[in-house]
This record gives C-alpha cells, sequence and structure tokens, in this order.
C-alpha cells in the first residue's frame, strides 16, 4: 500500500468535524434496568423523548408505578431541551460542567409544576441520571458525531448484475419473443383473399348465381254471388242479435226489482221435492225398496223388522221360479212364480227358510271374538351368564303383544295351534340384537314376523360377560 493512502481517511474526519462543530448538540441517552445497560441511543433528530410502556413511545420500559404508558421525560420547547419529572422520580442534575449536581428534590421548589409533573430547561452542558422503580436514565449533551458512510465492497468482491443472469433462458426468451414477432408481422402484411360483396360481382355472373323467381300466374278468386249473399245475412243477423241482447240488457238493468213471495217459493221447492221423489220410485231396485207393504211400511222394513235375518238366502229363495215387485193393489212383497206359470203375492213377512232345522230371523246376537292362549314354560334354554329366571320373568311381563299376534291370526283362521320356539341374542347393554324362528308346527308367516318385531323391542337386564343366547317355546291355542 502507498504511503500516502491512509491519510485519506484523516482529511475526511476533520473535515466532517469542522462541518459537524457548528451544529447543535445532541442527546445521549442510556436506559439501565436492574443493573445493566439495555440500550443506548443517540437522539440526532430534534424531537420530545418519550419513555413508558406503548411501543410508539423512544424508549420502551417495562411496567412501572411511576410512569404511565407515555411520559415525556424530555420535551423540546422554543429554549432548548427540558426534563419533566414526578414527585415519584429520584435523580442528580448537572447543570454544568463546573457546578456541582443538585438533586431533584432541590430543584422541585425552582421548578415549573404543570398538574403532577414539574418542568426545568436544561442547558446544552447538562448531563445527570433520573431513576423510578428500577429503571435509571443517564443522560448528557454531546455534539454529534459524523455519520458514518455505509460500507461497500469493491467492484470485484460486488460483481455486476450481468453476472447473476441465465443467459441460456435469455436467449431462449428473446427467440421466442423474435419469432412470435415476425410470425405476427407476416400475417398482418398478408393480402388474404375476402368474400365479395354482391354489388361487386358482374350481373353476368349474378344471374348465374341467383336464380330467376318465377312469377306464379296470379288467380283470380270468383265469388259466388249466393255465398256472397249467405255471408251477409249471416253477419247481418249476428249484429242484429246482438243488438238485441244488448237491448235486453239495458231493459233489465232498468227494470225495477221484483218483490219476493216467499210462499210462491215453498210451493214451487214442494212440487220440485215430490216430482224428484216420483221419478226416482221408478228407478230399478229403488221402486222394490219404495214399494209398502202388509202395514203400510216399506218392504225392505218388513224384512228387517225382527233384526239382521239370520236364515241363508240362497236356501229361502231354491224354491221360488221367479220374482218380481208386486203391484200396489197386492200389497207390498215378492210374488213367486212356480213351474205353471201361477203366482200367489207372499208378504216379506212371511219368508222363512226351510230345511232340517228351520231357521228363522232370529234377534241380533253379539258378535264374538277370537281368543287364544299361551301355555306358560317354567325352564328356558340360556346359553350365557344371564339367569334364566329373569328371561322368563321378562317374556311373561311382555307375553300379552305375542298373544294379541296370535289372536289377529285366529280371525282368519279359527283353528290355528302350534307351537314357535324363537332363539335370541342379548347383547352386553341389554337389547335383543336377533330374533330368528327355530321349530315352527303353527305354519303361520304373519305371527312369526309379528313376533321377531316385537322381541327386538324388548330389554332385559344386562348380561356380565357379554352376548347371551337362548331358546324360548311359544305353545298357542284357540280358548272355546
Amino acid at each position: 500500500m502507498a504511503p500516502g493512502a491512509p491519510q485519506q481517511p484523516q482529511k475526511s474526519q476533520s473535515q466532517a468535524n469542522d462541518k459537524n462543530a457548528g451544529l447543535p448538540k445532541i442527546l445521549r441517552i442510556g436506559i439501565i434496568q436492574g443493573g445493566k445497560i439495555v440500550e443506548e441511543r443517540l437522539v440526532r433528530k430534534r424531537e420530545t423523548v418519550t419513555i413508558g410502556q406503548s411501543v410508539k413511545n423512544t424508549f420502551v420500559v417495562p411496567a412501572s408505578n411511576a410512569l404511565t404508558r407515555s411520559f415525556p421525560i424530555f420535551e423540546l420547547t422554543a429554549q432548548g431541551y427540558a426534563l419533566n419529572f414526578t414527585e415519584g422520580m429520584d435523580g442528580r442534575i448537572a447543570f454544568d460542567t463546573n457546578v456541582s449536581p443538585v438533586t431533584l428534590a432541590q430543584l422541585r421548589a425552582k421548578a415549573v409544576k404543570r398538574g403532577e409533573m414539574f418542568h426545568v430547561l436544561l442547558s446544552d452542558r447538562a448531563r445527570g441520571k433520573v431513576v423510578f422503580g428500577d429503571v435509571t436514565v443517564l443522560f448528557q449533551f454531546v455534539a454529534p458525531p459524523p455519520v458514518q458512510p455505509r460500507p461497500q465492497l469493491p467492484p470485484s468482491v460486488r460483481g455486476s448484475f450481468t453476472q447473476g443472469l441465465d443467459w441460456f433462458m435469455i436467449g431462449i426468451v428473446a427467440v421466442s419473443v423474435f419469432g412470435h414477432l415476425g410470425f405476427v408481422i407476416y400475417l398482418r402484411s398478408v393480402d388474404f383473399p375476402r368474400k365479395p360483396d354482391i354489388e361487386e360481382i358482374p350481373d353476368r355472373f349474378v344471374q348465374m348465381i341467383v336464380p330467376k323467381k318465377k312469377e306464379e300466374p296470379k288467380v283470380e278468386k270468383k265469388v259466388d254471388p249466393n255465398e256472397a249473399k249467405k255471408l251477409a245475412d249471416a253477419q247481418k243477423a249476428k249484429d242484429e242479435a246482438k243488438k238485441k241482447a244488448k237491448a235486453d240488457a239495458e231493459a233489465k238493468k232498468n227494470e225495477p226489482a221484483k218483490v219476493r213471495d216467499p210462499e210462491a217459493e215453498a210451493r214451487a221447492a214442494a212440487e220440485r221435492r215430490a216430482r224428484l221423489a216420483a221419478e226416482v220410485s221408478k228407478m230399478g231396485v229403488l221402486k222394490l225398496l219404495g214399494s209398502k207393504g202388509n202395514d203400510g211400511a216399506g218392504g225392505v222394513s218388513d224384512l228387517l223388522r225382527n233384526g239382521d235375518p239370520g236364515g241363508n238366502a240362497d236356501k229361502v229363495f231354491e224354491s221360488v221360479g221367479g220374482v218380481s215387485t208386486a203391484g200396489s193393489g197386492d200389497g207390498a212383497g215378492l210374488r213367486s212364480k212356480g213351474a205353471g206359470g201361477a203366482g200367489v203375492a207372499k208378504g216379506i213377512g212371511g219368508l222363512r227358510a226351510t230345511g232340517p232345522g228351520d231357521v228363522s230371523s232370529g234377534e241380533r246376537g253379539a258378535e264374538k271374538v277370537p281368543r287364544g292362549k299361551m301355555s306358560d314354560v317354567s325352564k328356558v334354554e340360556v346359553d350365557g351368564s344371564l339367569s334364566p329366571d329373569v328371561v322368563v320373568a321378562t317374556i311373561r311381563r311382555n307375553k300379552g303383544a305375542i298373544i294379541a299376534c296370535y289372536e289377529r291370526a285366529l280371525k282368519r283362521n279359527p283353528n290355528l295351534s302350534g307351537k314357535v320356539e324363537l332363539q335370541f341374542t342379548i347383547s352386553s347393554i341389554g337389547k335383543v340384537t336377533r330374533a330368528d324362528v327355530g321349530e315352527d308346527t303353527l305354519g303361520d308367516d304373519e305371527v312369526k314376523n309379528c313376533m321377531t318385531g316385537i322381541v327386538k323391542t324388548w330389554r332385559f337386564p344386562a348380561p356380565s360377560g357379554g352376548d347371551v343366547q337362548f331358546a324360548y317355546p311359544f305353545i298357542f291355542q284357540s280358548s272355546k
């Protein structure tokens, strides 16, 4: 290295010091917490310095009883910096290098009080410390040091912009761009043929392309005088009908309201009901049903006088050659015709069935409901830890629903009886998870489906050793 090379920085440093000599001094502040310096800073920009818990402060310190979220400890005024402190703070301030420092307690008498805050102006030669809690703020005014230039690497180390480029990829992109650009220029320069307009085509070619429309001969429609007259008469009649309907509507609108006659309306209604009754009585079976019997009542009334006839109607009419409706002079009833064709009018009330035991139209009897019963079984086969007595007790408690399934089947087949063995599986929570039919002598699918559906709704005590399987026979027979 040349002997004169180190002199250049010294010259720059002296020039920087001369340049900064006329500038005002700046604050140098250090923050000590817990006996350790946590932050030191030169406040080059002349502005109010705040300290507190908020992140917007110049210096951020943890929570302290002596501070708020933001406290302006060094306030910038027109005369310079001023120190702000409260009664909870302690410290010592020296306003000049030749003056002994004073405490904050001594400064309270000379300071300007602003609410709970004391305000004291500082000179550019002041220094001192402010203590609050475990935080100590050290400050002094110093000449601003020159700004250190940003270190830069030599060009050989920094390299250039072109050294970081991928030239192979740049070449591919350049070829692609120039190729697409040339293709677009070629397409714009090519004179593509366009579809000519019809006006640009010569007439001789137009006649060859576009065929001439054949003019259809005009045919004059001949109108028949008679048809024309009929149409005119129909239109005239239609117009006259419209005028007449309009005149009738106007006349009806201008007519005074008619006075109602309740007696006439009642007579008309009675006549209409009588006419309808006469027409209905002549219709087929209604004529027979509406005919009068021996005592003046209807024929059906004679038939059903003593209740629903218990005889067999087929046997009653076995010996009857024919049945017709008796006239009003013969009395209501049925007329039977024999082989000879002659008949005698018989009242419906005397109609009886003949046979081995005469059956008459007796009194109405009560309807018999088929009843069923289930034989009780004291033993049951159980494969598991559940007690058979518990299983039998649960089945007996719910056997009414099983008997109901059997009684519904008795209505279809009164002679139904037999045995159905159901095989159950009880889960560890006491729920029936499976119900199948084993032995079956009843032979009725509806009963079996009903029984398995009901059994799956039963709940048993929870077995201690897991799932339990058992079989129970149900023996059904009808009760007379």
